[in-house]
C-alpha cells in the first residue's frame, strides 16, 4: 500500500497519478475539509494546462499584464497570461480525480509519528476530532505534508529556511486585467502583490522573513481604508538542491520538498510536475531524484536569481524594473514562461545587455550558493 500525508494539489495528483496505474493508495488530511485553509496567492502560469486541465469553474480571473513597481514609485507593464484559480475548488478537483482513480482520501487524520523497522513503516494517526489514535501499516510513505513535513523530518531533514506570506482577500476596485507586484525596502526580503479576482475584490499580500504582520500591515496603508473580507497566510519553504527527497521507500514532494520558485513563492506548477515525477519514479522503479532533474534545474536558477535579488538595494531595483520595461524584454516575458527561468535569463542577458550591470551580483550570489 501507498500512503500519502497530505490531501493539497500535490498529494492529490499523485494519489491520481498512482491510483490509476492500479496501485492502493490512501491519503491522510488532517483538516477537515480540503483546499481549508488557504495559503496561496492562487496565481499560476500557463503552463499549468500541461498538466492539470483547468475547467471554467476552477478558473476566478485571467490577467493580461502585470504592473511592476520600484521604489522610486515609477513602473512599468507588461503582458501575461497568468491565471488566477480558486484554490479551494482547484484542491477538491484534484481530489476528486484521485478519488475517481481509485484513491481513498480519509480527512480529520494526522500522522503523529513514524516508526520504521527493517522497512516495514508503522504510521501513528490522530484523528483530529476525538483525539484518538491509531496505527497504519504502509509499504510506501510519501509525505505531501507541507513544510513542517514529518516524513522529510523521519528521512533526516532539517526544516527548511521560508518566508512567511500574509494575504487578505481586500474589498476595493482594481483593473481586473492587471496584477500589481511591488518592490523594495517596503516589502524586504520578497515583495508585495495585488492579485484581482474581479474589478472590486483583490488578494492583497506580501512575504518576508521578518515582522510579517508588521510589514502587511504597513504595506496595506497604501491602498487607504479598504475592507479586508478575510486573512489568509503561510509558510513558503526556500528551495534547497541539498534536501534529500528519497530515503529507501519514502519520498517527499511539493512543498515538503521545498520545490518552490524562490522568485515567486510559487509551488504549484513545479509541485504537479514533481508529483508526475514521483509516479514515474514508482511505477517504473526508477531514481526519483533522476526524475526531478528537469525540474530541479528550473528550481535551482529560481534560487540562484533569488540570493542575487536578495543582494538588491533600492537603486538596483529601480534599474532593473526600468530595464523590464524595454521592448526587447517585455517581449521576452509575453512569451517565456516564469516556470522556466533558464530561459528568461539567457535570452534576457543577450537582448538586453544593461541587465551585465548585475553580473557581478549574480557571480557573488553563484559563489555563495557553492560554499
Amino acid at each position: 500500500m501507498i500512503t500519502i500525508i497530505g490531501a493539497g494539489p500535490i498529494g492529490s495528483y499523485a494519489a491520481h497519478l498512482l491510483a490509476r496505474t492500479g496501485k492502493e493508495v490512501l491519503v491522510l488530511e488532517e483538516h477537515g475539509a480540503i483546499g481549508r485553509p488557504v495559503q496561496c496567492t492562487g496565481i499560476v502560469t500557463k503552463s499549468i494546462s500541461e498538466t492539470v486541465q483547468l475547467r471554467d469553474e476552477l478558473v476566478v480571473n485571467r490577467l493580461k499584464k502585470v504592473r511592476l513597481h520600484a521604489p522610486d514609485s515609477s513602473s512599468v507593464e507588461v503582458k501575461t497570461s497568468d491565471i488566477v484559480i480558486d484554490r479551494t475548488r482547484f484542491d477538491s478537483h484534484l481530489a476528486d480525480k484521485a478519488m475517481k482513480s481509485g484513491a481513498k482520501i480519509v480527512l480529520n487524520s494526522k500522522a503523529t509519528a513514524i516508526q520504521e523497522i527493517e522497512g516495514f513503516k508503522k504510521l501513528k494517526v490522530t484523528d483530529m476530532r476525538t483525539k484518538k489514535a491509531r496505527s497504519i501499516q504502509t509499504d510506501i510513505l510519501i509525505g505531501a505534508d507541507g513544510p513542517g513535513s514529518i516524513v522529510s523530518r523521519h528521512i533526516g531533514n532539517k526544516k527548511p529556511d521560508f518566508w512567511v506570506g500574509v494575504q487578505a482577500v481586500v474589498d476595493m476596485p482594481v483593473d481586473r486585467t492587471t496584477y500589481e507586484v511591488f518592490f523594495g525596502d517596503e516589502t524586504p526580503g520578497f515583495f508585495g502583490w495585488v492579485v484581482p479576482e474581479d474589478g472590486n475584490k483583490a488578494r492583497v499580500g506580501i512575504a518576508t522573513t521578518r515582522n510579517p504582520r508588521q510589514v502587511f500591515s504597513r504595506f496595506m496603508k497604501r491602498f487607504g481604508n479598504c475592507r479586508i473580507l478575510e486573512m489568509q497566510g503561510g509558510l513558503i519553504p526556500k528551495y534547497d538542491p541539498k534536501l534529500r527527497v528519497q530515503q529507501g521507500m519514502n519520498y517527499i514532494v511539493g512543498d515538503a520538498a521545498a520545490q518552490v520558485k524562490a522568485t515567486t513563492g510559487g509551488g504549484l506548477v513545479p509541485g504537479l510536475n514533481a508529483a508526475g515525477c514521483l509516479a514515474r519514479s514508482i511505477n517504473r522503479e526508477t531514481v526519483y531524484k533522476r526524475e526531478l532533474r528537469d525540474v530541479e534545474k528550473e528550481l535551482r536558477m529560481s534560487l540562484l536569481l533569488r540570493s542575487m535579488l536578495d543582494r538588491f538595494d533600492e537603486d538596483d531595483y529601480n534599474r532593473l524594473v526600468s530595464i523590464a520595461g524595454s521592448e526587447g524584454i517585455k517581449k521576452i516575458l509575453d512569451k517565456e514562461d516564469r516556470d522556466r527561468p533558464s530561459r528568461i535569463v539567457f535570452k534576457s542577458v543577450i537582448k538586453e545587455p544593461r541587465l551585465l550591470v548585475f553580473a557581478k551580483t549574480l557571480l557573488r550570489a553563484a559563489l555563495s550558493r557553492e560554499s
